[in-house]
């Protein structure tokens, strides 16, 4: 049964939405979407009610986000610009009224006039949002993240101008609104008793003499500039009928009576929908502007001292501020790509996941998402961290493996379900849920991370006893009687958790192998032991699979795939996209570590996955009916590595306009992706399936990192670290993206060799030659260059010719500069 907000709220928020020709109200674009295409088919499992449902936003969890680098607390941008500190009780919004003609003006909707969004800059997390009337009047609202004083505090500051496009004179108000709903939803409130969002505004007060508002217990926004006209709006006569928020608001005395209310302070104990809006007389000619600066505390703040803390720097020295910080970050550290003119987006995309990690990092935690995942999980961390450390961003990824990892240690003498809690990392999700893949994921993050940093760093010698060779040996005696990672639910998009999942026994196996090589490179006594471990894991997980596929052919099966566990044979759906994993992230496939015939199953397996389950991009309908944006690009980075760069660039294709989703005209995402893209948005809502889906965050911090790691590796990757070094140079670089007369180049790129790499590609068609310039290389590594062009014909190497061994182009270490002539 719904509660009594979450029904006010559904009825509030529907009724103003029908009756929007009549009485302009601004209704959230989720909201928007969920009537657009109503089904009162909702996830019973996990919300009492449909009016739950609805007000936990469980379906169209689409937004943008700025954000401080390290710090806890980011903040939504929504799809009309609206601001939404995540754990603060409010949202901001601006809209245009003119009082000559009682029109209304909200970006919120359809026929409030044109809305555009975009990113200020790829390297710049900072949101532009367009606002321009039929009448002619245009705002233009800039917001980001800084922070100010001496313990750098952060806030949102949004900086609004209005003007005239056409030069005509122009007058009227600018306002802002504050609402209780935002871009994330109104309250998350589950079976469970979760209230991970919870916006009711029960209390709402301006304070004129200090320019700000008090949300419930908390500050609300600050005003540089003090409205001329402000009132606030509650619910007095503790109504139960919905038409009296639509009646008793800002919105209905704008457009009736042309002013507001005046009142200082409102209370809502009914549904918690207190609203209130401020207002700002312009007047504008030719190219004259309007302005003004809103700031929103994001941290604590109190007092008179922190009120003046907040104000005391201008905010065009904020703005400044931020943007030298990221100028310098991401154009001036780590790994530089740049690609030629048909794939330079590839470049803004890549700023873009950096930037998105940098902010979902808090104190060192990288953390999923903004909201729902707003918390440490060892698997999403592993990737991320990897990712970081790979692209440049060296102290965070060190700083989440040496510092919050140990955090997650285990040391208690208890059990955790069949499993001995010592030596087992993980928190209360990887408890809970059982997901015995964390052991594997932190040991092969760990591993990875002490290649980049290299030897005089010492990262895994600092970590070895008891964080490596313990939680290695805790896999060694956590499994079941077939030698296999017990059952759980290491990851949603695996099935049920009731199962066995190959996901677990390949990270271990990943995990072993790097615990065993950190253990032979520090030179410690239980190397042997601890490939006596990976040997048993190996041999089990292999004879696990092969029994499987035995079985499957022996039912008759004619295509060849490894389904995601044991208990699962002749599973044929996408769940199977576990399996991805041997090629991606774990590499087990060089080298064949677990035998040549498993390798040849696990390519099979991509191209059944490929043949079923890819429509543009990965369709997860066995437990998200909705794509998967970060299994895609998994997906895509196997077919990379397993030599099929043309099916993976289809699938890089689909995930960057998956990136830039829009419905019905309007820009949905700026380059980031959700857990799921809902099938409705993913498509314009030309499909929209019956029956329920769910939604994670956005930016998805795994899929940032799936991104930054999948374009690294297109550019270079490493082989063979421990026996024959070599890097593949552009291994997935297609002839379409370098035309005649451009280079693509790399720059400071960090290595599992432990020494940064660069080079430059150039092609020059007419001559049918591609160049290749190393301008840093690690010491005693060879190259090999895949060829995409067309049959190679000759190789030279620093003006020596070398022999054509194929379209894998071997080049020797210490090449300064090779050719390769193809037909």
């Amino acid at each position: 049964m719904a509660q009594t907000h979450e029904w006010m709220f559904y009825e509030v928020m529907w009724r103003a939405w029908a009756g929007r020709d009549r009485l302009p109200y601004p209704v959230p674009w989720w909201a928007q979407q969920a009537f657009r295409r109503w089904s009162d088919d909702f996830d019973s499992g996990t919300y009492e009610s449909k009016e739950a449902a609805l007000a936990s936003n469980a379906l169209y969890r689409y937004w943008h986000m700025v954000g401080v680098k390290d710090h806890r607390q980011e903040s939504l941008i929504g799809q009309a610009g609206e601001i939404e500190p995540v754990y603060d009780k409010y949202c901001l919004a601006f809209f245009l009224h003119d009082p000559a003609t009682g029109s209304l003006r909200l970006p919120q909707l359809p026929d409030g006039g044109l809305v555009q969004q975009r990113m200020a800059a790829p390297h710049l997390p900072v949101v532009l949002t367009t606002f321009r009337t039929p009448e002619g009047v245009e705002f233009v609202q800039r917001t980001f993240a800084s922070t100010v004083g001496p313990d750098q505090r952060d806030l949102v500051v949004s900086r609004v101008t209005v003007g005239s496009p056409t030069g005509q004179p122009r007058e009227g108000l600018l306002c802002a609104a504050v609402l209780p709903a935002g871009p994330s939803g109104f309250q998350r409130h589950d079976r469970n008793g979760r209230q991970v969002t919870d916006r009711r505004l029960t209390f709402l007060r301006h304070l004129p003499d200090e320019r700000r508002v008090e949300t419930n217990a908390g500050w609300g926004p600050v005003f540089d500039t003090p409205p001329e006209q402000y009132g606030v709006y509650g619910n007095t006569d503790h109504s139960f009928d919905p038409d009296s928020y639509l009646t008793h608001s800002a919105f209905h005395d704008l457009v009736v009576g042309g002013k507001l209310n005046g009142a200082l302070e409102a209370q809502d104990q009914v549904a918690g929908l207190c609203s209130a809006v401020f207002a700002w007389p312009f007047r504008v000619v030719d190219d004259e502007v309007f302005e003004i600066d809103v700031r929103l505390p994001v941290d604590l703040f109190s007092g008179p001292g922190d009120l003046a803390e907040l104000r005391g720097t201008p905010s065009a020295e904020l703005e400044q501020a931020n943007r030298d910080f990221w100028t310098a970050k991401l154009l001036g550290q780590g790994l530089q790509p740049s690609l030629p003119r048909p794939v330079a987006h590839l470049t803004d995309l890549f700023r873009q996941a950096r930037s998105q990690l940098l902010i979902l990092s808090d104190h060192g935690e990288i953390h999923p998402g903004p909201t729902v995942y707003d918390s440490f999980w060892i698997r999403d961390s592993s990737v991320e961290a990897t990712a970081c450390s790979l692209v440049g961003d060296s102290a965070l990824a060190e700083r989440q493996l040496g510092t919050h990892y140990p955090l997650r240690f285990n040391h208690g003498p208890g059990r955790i379900g069949p499993c001995a809690e010592y030596g087992f990392y993980g928190g209360p999700h990887e408890k809970d849920d059982r997901e015995w893949d964390s052991n594997g994921q932190a040991l092969w993050a760990i591993g990875r991370y002490d290649r980049t940093s290299g030897p005089r760093s010492a990262f895994g010698a600092r970590l070895y006893v008891p964080y490596v060779r313990d939680a290695a040996r805790w896999i060694r005696d956590n499994r079941d009687q077939y030698g296999l990672l017990h059952s759980g639910w290491s990851a949603e998009h695996l099935g049920e958790r009731d199962k066995p999942h190959y996901w677990d026994d390949l990270w271990a196996l990943a995990g072993l192998y790097e615990a065993a090589r950190l253990a032979e490179r520090i030179g410690a006594p239980e190397a042997g032991e601890l490939w006596g471990a990976f040997d048993d894991v190996k041999r089990a997980t292999g004879d696990s699979i092969r029994w499987v596929l035995g079985e499957q052919r022996r039912r008759g099966a004619w295509e060849t795939y490894i389904p995601t566990g044991p208990a699962d044979v002749g599973r044929l759906d996408s769940t199977m996209i576990g399996a991805a994993a041997y090629f991606h992230p774990l590499r087990l496939h060089m080298g064949s570590k677990l035998g040549d015939d498993i390798d040849l199953a696990a390519r099979f397996t991509l191209d059944t996955m490929y043949a079923h389950f890819v429509t543009g991009g990965f369709r997860h309908e066995a437990a998200w009916n909705a794509y998967g944006p970060y299994l895609t690009m998994q997906l895509a980075h196997a077919y990379l590595l397993a030599g099929d760069p043309e099916r993976m660039d289809a699938l890089l294709g689909w995930t960057v306009a998956a990136g830039f989703p829009r419905v019905a005209g309007r820009a949905v995402a700026l380059g980031a992706w959700n857990e799921q893209h809902a099938f409705p948005v993913a498509s314009d809502f030309r499909e929209v399936p019956y029956g329920r889906w769910y939604m994670g965050d956005i930016p998805h911090g795994w899929a940032a990192a799936e991104y930054l790691l999948l374009l690294r590796d297109i550019l270079f990757f490493e082989a063979d670290e421990d026996r024959d070094p070599h890097l593949y140079i552009a291994p997935g670089v297609r002839p379409h993206w370098v035309p005649d007369r451009e280079r693509l180049m790399v720059d400071d790129a960090p290595t599992l060799f432990g020494s940064p790499f660069g080079y430059r590609l150039a092609h020059d068609p007419a001559e049918r030659t591609v160049t290749v310039d190393i301008t840093q290389a690690p010491e005693g590594v060879r190259f090999i260059y895949p060829c995409r062009f067309g049959e190679v014909r000759s190789v030279s190497a620093d003006g020596r010719e070398l022999a054509v061994t194929g379209q894998d182009v071997r080049v020797p270490a210490g090449t300064g500069r090779f050719s390769v002539t193809y037909a």
